[in-house]
């Protein structure tokens, strides 16, 4: 579906997915890509994972294992490649590694799109990023509602879902604790290991509310086993969505569609500033409809048409 119409210049949103989110029926998953859109004071931006996995590279200590992990990157096989470099880097380099690039210190400010995502006000925002720079946004003084920041690991999850607190939860894991960071194929398996209690709410949060992704690559594997579990145990006809360049072959739309139920919001490829507009406008919408108690006046719905 295409999410901004090139020649009218206006973007359309599901009003289903507006409903949702106005009710608070929608989770918002944030992904390496929000990330990405905050800058540093020297207009610096978060590296993607390529560039943050060569950095790491660089601390290795077997020259065989440096050569496979450059190889496994060049491929796009970052999970592999972190593997690799894992178990072929000194402990404290790697931690290092994770302050330099992740440590709320280096200053990276939350952009107009983390903005727009708090001022759609949702109840849960989960994301896979270790960064705090949402976090950092929604704790400043007069965000406006109390928020509780969570990880895979933490032991009242389930109670604070029942809570009236905005939640934010990090999935894989933060700066604040690289030992419990999930980024290779090990820990992926570990988390889910030690901690099935927190898939098991994932999944139940994924099977009752609608999703929408943000900036997320979709090549995450916990997310896709989660949407096929969720498509497999109980069809819907009601999506999740995911915003998303609109770079990718029809059959793979289709087959994406089909396994996890996902329907792909599309803007042009490469023009990322058009997620920030399009976010802006979502929040536009979604106010109105809280204002107006879902209310369209048939002038509003002539032009949604």
């Amino acid at each position: 579906m295409k999410l901004y119409n090139v020649e009218t210049k206006q973007f359309k949103w599901p009003e289903s997915l507006v409903t949702e989110i106005a009710e608070r029926r929608c989770i918002i998953v944030l992904g390496a890509g929000a990330s990405a859109s905050s800058t540093n004071e020297l207009g610096n931006r978060p590296k993607d994972w390529s560039k943050f996995l060569r950095v790491a590279i660089r601390k290795m200590n077997d020259s065989q294992a440096q050569l496979l992990a450059i190889e496994l990157c060049d491929k796009g096989l970052f999970l592999d490649a972190a593997q690799i470099i894992h178990d072929h880097i000194d402990p404290g380099d790697f931690d290092q590694v994770i302050q330099q690039e992740f440590n709320p210190n280096i200053a990276f400010q939350p952009s107009d799109l983390h903005r727009n995502i708090l001022s759609l006000d949702p109840k849960i925002v989960i994301t896979t990023n270790y960064d705090k720079i949402y976090e950092s946004l929604c704790n400043l003084d007069g965000a406006g509602a109390s928020f509780n920041t969570l990880y895979y690991y933490s032991s009242n999850l389930l109670s604070e879902i029942r809570s009236k607190k905005r939640l934010i939860i990090k999935a894989h894991g933060c700066v604040n604790d690289s030992d419990k960071i999930v980024l290779t194929r090990k820990s992926y398996f570990d988390a889910k290991n030690d901690y099935p209690s927190f898939y098991k709410i994932l999944d139940s949060l994924f099977l009752i509310n609608t999703v929408l992704f943000i900036g997320c690559s979709m090549s995450d594997p916990d997310i896709n086993l989660l949407l096929e579990g969720v498509n497999i145990s109980a069809k819907s006809s009601r999506s999740h969505y995911a915003i998303s360049g609109d770079g990718r072959p029809i059959s793979i739309k289709n087959a994406i569609k089909t396994t996890y139920n996902l329907e792909l919001l599309e803007y042009p490829e490469g023009e990322h500033h058009l997620v920030i507009d399009a976010l802006e406008d979502l929040v536009t919408q979604v106010w109105h409809f809280r204002e107006t108690g879902g209310h369209i006046e048939d002038g509003e719905q002539d032009e949604s048409e």
